[in-house]
């Protein structure tokens, strides 16, 4: 990881250096335009489509159109930030949100979210999906507004959410965590006008957070727990939502005061290095020069100076386009279910959203949407055979469906490996075939071609083979694909870019098991392995689906239970001076600590 902080130069240098052709620079700076499109009968989702993001949601129009032209100027920003470390341009599908009008849709759309969650990406071999929340009104701000206006927790969320995803998928970063976390929290509370944007707003409640322990008993924000894979268990003198709350703040702070000098940045790019074969801890010591018991009082005088919030002129942020389409009523009872199914669910969750959609999808035959549902919920978790009579007429009907021929396509190749077919066989890669020249960015169109190109007793030829690693490049925040892609890569005979996606995988501490394949066949690799070997590896790996879920909290809901904590701690404290100085007195206040 030398080259990856690279980028860390002053960020004023950084943006001005950036070269964008005068053709790009025509599309960034061009007028907003929103184009419409309508639908009888319509069904409160809509359909809005940006550069980089397709949004369903049920919220009012006006907002996504404001998330939206921020998700664009963010991500346009991240892509000048981590140009040194991207993982190259890819085809890559643009990626599909879910914007919810409130919690209550989001707690039903998501499959068993945690306490506090307003956020999820779901990555798997199906599809990459973002869920997110319409929490308050959203408000533009203009250039004298971006550093004191107030923060719109909705896009806090989604920003911090986002550029966790983006990292994994456009960039070589899976390590370490707190780095991860604190560039999400340093980015959530970026805010854009038409030119100019601000970095390095505490986020609401971090900024909440650090005014509670520092007004209050003293909490000491110990650093050794930031350099583990997640936060440590609670201490106990805190409770869980503290210690969650207390690593996005300690992960914010640290990152934020080695972004602030160039100095630090350099560090920081030593401590990169030095963190690939040492432990975190004593890696962050030897680069910053500081004794770990001293970090934390490092870092709380930075704080306590006055944090430096840079306001940057960016000619170049993008004007988004942004194109939005009525959903037939028809679609209302589907929409979420079609999303959960592409997310991998359980086979618990899985069956039971085949019963769902099986007695909503009764006598709707003309519902197009619905149909092709139940077919993807029939392949998934029922007899895919179900399946082949709707979406052969659907193919035949319209030859340039790409759901219908990808759909049909994988329920022939689930049949071939439930009962050995040939002719399935045959069909399943024609249709899969079909469906990636109809959609190039496809990830799953791509796996799936190579599955089946796997499942035939012959070896596999170069466009199998070339598939698994489109697949990887067009979803790389999937692990499963570039386990694919890393063997495809060394069967071929390209050990290089099968040891740079081993690599990623064994850094990946969100993904242990993922990680302890790839440290193994890492091991393999350098011995020598045969194409034998590594085709019998492809096979075994062929049809196991995996996925990971990554939960965004509400930390403005931490912070409210660590203030109450904190409240009763104080009245206990109290009472508990009364009682020492009356030693007849009874203890009469004892409230638990929220967990």
């Amino acid at each position: 990881m030398a080259h990856i902080i690279k980028h860390l130069a002053l960020l004023a240098t950084a943006f001005a250096c950036c070269s964008i052709d005068a053709s790009a620079q025509a599309t960034q700076g061009a007028p907003q335009s929103v184009t419409v499109k309508g639908q009888k009968n319509a069904s409160p989702w809509f359909r809005a489509e940006s550069p980089h993001f397709v949004v369903f949601s049920d919220t009012r129009h006006e907002d996504v159109f404001h998330l939206l032209k921020n998700l664009e100027k963010l991500d346009h920003v991240l892509r000048l930030y981590t140009r040194d470390y991207s993982l190259g341009r890819a085809p890559g599908q643009k990626l599909t949100l879910y914007y919810h009008d409130g919690v209550a849709g989001f707690n039903e759309a998501a499959l068993n979210p945690p306490g506090e969650a307003v956020g999820l990406y779901s990555s798997c071999v199906s599809g990459v999906l973002g869920y997110g929340v319409n929490l308050q009104r959203p408000a533009s701000l203009g250039n004298e507004q971006l550093a004191t206006g107030p923060l719109d927790v909705s896009l806090s969320y989604i920003f911090e959410a986002y550029t966790r995803h983006f990292l994994y998928r456009h960039t070589h970063i899976r390590t370490p965590a707190w780095y991860i976390e604190g560039l999400a929290q340093y980015f959530a509370s970026a805010r854009f006008s038409n030119g100019q944007m601000v970095l390095g707003r505490p986020p609401a409640a971090i900024a909440q957070y650090f005014r509670l322990i520092d007004q209050n008993t003293p909490r000491p924000l110990e650093y050794g727990d930031v350099f583990g894979a997640a936060p440590a268990a609670a201490r106990s003198y805190v409770s869980q939502a503290e210690e969650q709350l207390a690593y996005l703040a300690k992960s914010w702070n640290l990152m934020h005061y080695m972004l602030s000098t160039s100095d630090n940045r350099a560090r920081l790019d030593r401590y990169l290095e030095l963190a690939e074969g040492e432990a975190p801890a004593a890696a962050l010591e030897e680069a910053l020069g500081l004794k770990a018991a001293d970090i934390g009082t490092t870092l709380w005088r930075y704080r306590k100076k006055g944090i430096p919030l840079p306001q940057i002129d960016i000619p170049s942020l993008p004007a988004a386009r942004i194109e939005t389409s009525a959903l037939p009523g028809a679609a209302t009872n589907f929409i979420l279910a079609d999303a959960a199914l592409k997310s991998c669910p359980g086979k618990k969750e899985g069956e039971a959203l085949l019963k769902m959609v099986s007695q909503q999808a009764a006598g709707e035959a003309g519902n197009n949407f619905a149909r092709l549902t139940l077919s993807r919920a029939q392949i998934d978790w029922g007899d895919p055979a179900d399946a082949l009579p709707f979406l052969t007429e659907a193919a035949r009907r319209d030859p340039a469906s790409f759901d219908a021929h990808y759909l049909l396509g994988l329920a022939n190749l689930r049949l071939h490996l439930r009962r050995e077919e040939p002719t399935r066989l045959a069909a399943a890669s024609e249709h899969l075939a079909r469906a990636k020249a109809l959609n190039p960015a496809s990830a799953e169109a791509a796996f799936a071609f190579h599955q089946a190109g796997l499942a035939g007793n012959a070896r596999p030829g170069e466009a199998v083979l070339e598939s698994a690693v489109t697949a990887w490049k067009n979803a790389r925040e999937a692990s499963q694909l570039a386990r694919s892609a890393a063997l495809a890569y060394a069967y071929t005979g390209r050990p290089a870019e099968a040891g740079t996606t081993l690599a990623l995988l064994a850094s990946n501490a969100r993904d242990p098991a993922m990680a302890s394949w790839a440290k193994t066949w890492q091991t393999r690799l350098a011995a020598g392995v045969t194409r034998a070997k590594l085709l019998e590896e492809m096979r075994r790996d062929a049809g196991t689906p995996d996925a990971f879920r990554e939960w965004t909290l509400a930390s403005a809901d931490l912070v409210k239970t660590v203030e109450y904590n904190i409240g009763v701690e104080n009245a206990q404290r109290a009472i508990d001076q009364l009682r020492s100085s009356n030693p007849m007195g009874e203890r009469i206040y004892n409230t638990p600590t929220k967990r």
